[in-house]
């Protein structure tokens, strides 16, 4: 087995699995309080997001020395890309910061970390992450790449 590095290609797929699988949660019920596909789908957005932030930042070579690879703040990594040049909508912008804490405290991941959080309903969030993830993939010149 070859040890290969990833690109910004493969960074920006991992996102949208992350997405296309929080998306068939959003499609899947009505979403009352308390359903037991909230935490999961929360983190899948979470990764979603991060890793296209990552996209931009891999495609940008950014200094790795930063320590931006293995981050999970969410709020670090936007900003990072904004400087890079990555236009982010408001509204993106305001998911990223919805979901900052408690995706870098790890909320999603384990019980003991878990708090009672007031979110946009699942189907507005994949919505919005769909949208950050097509503009990076702009931005990373995807529809042109072969």
């Amino acid at each position: 087995m070859t040890d290969t590095k990833s690109d910004e290609i493969d960074t920006i797929a991992y996102a949208v699995s992350y997405y296309e699988a929080a998306q068939l949660i959003a499609d899947s019920t009505d979403w009352a309080d308390n359903n037991g596909l909230i935490v999961p789908f929360f983190a899948l957005i979470g990764f979603s997001l991060e890793n296209g932030l990552k996209a931009v930042l891999d495609f940008r070579k950014v200094d790795q020395s930063i320590k931006w690879t293995h981050s999970h703040c969410l709020t670090k990594l936007r900003d990072l890309a904004r400087g890079q040049g990555l236009s982010i909508a408001p509204h993106v912008d305001d998911l990223i910061e919805q979901l900052a804490v408690p995706h870098f405290e790890h909320h999603f991941r384990y019980p003991q970390k878990a708090t009672t959080l007031s979110l946009m309903k699942p189907p507005s969030v994949a919505a919005v992450t769909n949208d950050l993830l097509k503009a990076v993939f702009v931005y990373i010149d995807g529809p042109n790449r072969r």
